[in-house]
């Protein structure tokens, strides 16, 4: 008798998004390894040192002091609640300078997301005095996935009772053990907008994402094997899972 899957298991199992339930022997053929390059000794060593830098220049990278210093003025105002609630802002911090004469001040633009209105939010810190010189708003605009905001995909995707079974078995099969928490899933984010669902028959579940939130998100299991999850979509604005039917 065939034994007929659930939405779930066909979410993992699918060609192209499948994960390995027996992570040993030729089933390991079937799935795609990523290797991740790590710096020389020398430029480990340069961008340590420049990470650990009070204050840069101009537009030199950002010190993790100046990262630091930049969140704190740029969420000063923001309810502290949201990320209890589960829907973290975004604070993606780079180093950069409004128009005007050069040795103008030191900038670093704060980029947020703001579940509350579903807008980007552009911060303009100056350093020197971490003060909030100017600020934009954009709708339909997506920064990239901050590293919380990837954390609470994970958790959506690990309760979701089609998924989360699934997803455990095979950390467990790689580790020996089922994961502590989200944390201990490395992930990697990509923003999903609603016309990457064309073809789906559940297509309509996701066509606000784009001007809400939306991820796709690559899991990596303990022995280096990343998992294609290609056909799951976490709706960070509406905290569910949807998984394409195609």
């Amino acid at each position: 008798m065939k034994r007929e899957l659930s939405p779930g298991a066909r979410a993992w199992r699918r060609p192209g998004t499948r994960i390995a339930v027996a992570l040993a022997g030729a089933g390991l053929a079937a799935l795609a390894f990523y290797q991740l390059s790590d710096p020389s000794a020398p430029v480990r060593a340069d961008r340590d040192a420049h990470a650990r830098a009070a204050q840069g220049s101009g537009l030199d990278p950002l010190s993790d002091q100046e990262i630091q210093k930049a969140q704190r003025a740029a969420l000063a105002d923001q309810p502290r609640a949201q990320g209890v609630t589960g829907r973290p802002q975004v604070a993606f911090v780079s180093a950069s300078r409004l128009e005007g004469p050069d040795g103008g001040p030191r900038v670093a633009d704060v980029r947020l997301y703001d579940y509350r209105t579903d807008e980007m939010i552009v911060r303009h810190v100056d350093l020197a005095s971490s003060q909030v010189i100017k600020t934009e708003r954009a709708t339909g605009t997506q920064p990239i996935a901050s590293v919380d905001e990837l954390r609470r995909a994970v958790e959506l995707i690990l309760a979701d009772r089609r998924l989360g079974p699934g997803l455990r078995t095979s950390y467990k099969g790689a580790a020996g053990h089922e994961p502590a928490s989200a944390s201990d899933i490395h992930t990697r984010g990509h923003i999903f907008r609603a016309p990457q669902a064309a073809g789906a028959r559940n297509a309509a579940a996701v066509a606000q994402c784009g001007a809400k939130r939306c991820f796709t998100v690559d899991l990596q299991l303990p022995n280096g094997t990343w998992m294609d999850t290609g056909r799951i979509v976490v709706d960070m604005s509406a905290q569910r899972v949807v998984i394409l039917d195609r």
